[in-house]
């Protein structure tokens, strides 16, 4: 079977595209990794060249992005394509009807990660991609249910090269979930993320919102990456809330808490228990967090997230269940 694959440059849409590929027995003829804030350019510029088949995972939609993706997406069917888009981020429901409106067949699940939709709908009873999903799910979607998930998301984000992925989805494609390279990385990684923990204290401070504790951090360089650290203060600190702030955007973290509403409260979005915004931290402040006086940031980018979580209130995430159209 020839068919394109489009999916998301993180572990989620490297295994998406894995678990998809089991699914028809065959590797994509191409394969493209992208943000949702670039589909529409990638579609508009996508050359069919006898292929018929096209398979787009883990990429969520934008509402000033809409217009331009129904566009290239009724062009790419007339031209003969059948489309499959499988998605867990948060979609208004205009936004699916208009995308299967144009002929697109929409899988769209809330409750699960990129990889556990396709799951669900191509190959539910694959013993392999069941596994895969679920390591996969517990990283992107924030459930840490499964400590697999741990250790590849370290192996899958370890290089962001395009060769690399590739080579991950043949390997589990061929029902690999670990070998002896996949070890040897994730000990390196292991041993910088270690070093890495014991200058987080200079970045962070807690504050208090509602009786509910809340991180607030200013981005350092190195490991560890923001979900790992997200994990090791909020269970240090017994904080409900992780942000961190790079001088120009926003990050949130949960366990429980619907972190998207602040983020959309920012202007953006996200998963319900990880998501972000673009936030412009004052140039004074950033000047003096180049020269290592993080405090004066972090003051600004507290008092942003104090009037956020205020405004908007804490709200525990219920999944939904899965829409088709």
């Amino acid at each position: 079977m020839d068919y394109y694959s489009i999916v998301h440059n993180d572990f989620d849409g490297t295994a998406s595209a894995a678990v998809y590929a089991r699914a028809v027995k065959s590797l994509p003829k191409n394969i493209w990794f992208t943000e949702p804030t670039k589909i529409h350019n990638l579609l508009e510029k996508l050359e069919l060249r006898g292929v018929k088949s096209i398979m787009i995972a883990d990429i969520g939609m934008n509402e000033n992005t809409l217009s331009k993706v129904l566009e290239n997406c009724k062009r790419l069917i007339n031209e003969g394509a059948e489309i499959q888009w499988f998605d867990h981020h948060v979609w208004k429901d205009e936004w699916i009807t208009k995308l299967s409106d144009t002929g697109v067949k929409v899988y769209h699940d809330v409750s699960t990660c990129g990889a556990g939709v396709v799951h669900k709908i191509m190959n539910p009873d694959d013993e392999f991609s069941s596994k895969l999903a679920s390591a996969d799910c517990s990283v992107d979607i924030w459930l840490h249910n499964d400590p697999m998930g741990e250790k590849l998301r370290r192996i899958v984000e370890n290089n962001k090269d395009y060769e690399w992925k590739k080579k991950l989805i043949e390997i589990f494609y061929n029902g690999t979930l670990w070998n002896d390279e996949f070890q040897k990385i994730l000990e390196d990684q292991m041993d910088a993320e270690l070093k890495g923990y014991q200058k987080l204290p200079k970045y962070y401070r807690v504050i208090e919102i509602d009786g509910k504790k809340v991180v607030v951090a200013i981005r350092w360089k190195g490991p560890p990456d923001i979900s790992y650290a997200a994990q090791y203060l909020m269970t240090r600190t017994g904080a409900s809330v992780f942000v961190s702030a790079n001088g120009k955007a926003i990050s949130f973290r949960s366990g429980y808490i619907d972190v998207r509403r602040f983020a959309s409260k920012l202007g953006g979005g996200g998963h319900p228990l990880a998501a972000g915004a673009g936030l412009k931290i004052p140039l004074i402040y950033r000047i003096l967090r180049k020269i290592g006086f993080v405090s004066p940031a972090n003051r600004w980018v507290s008092n942003v997230v104090r009037n956020v979580i205020t405004q908007v209130g804490f709200y525990e995430y219920k999944p939904k269940d899965i829409t088709t159209h």
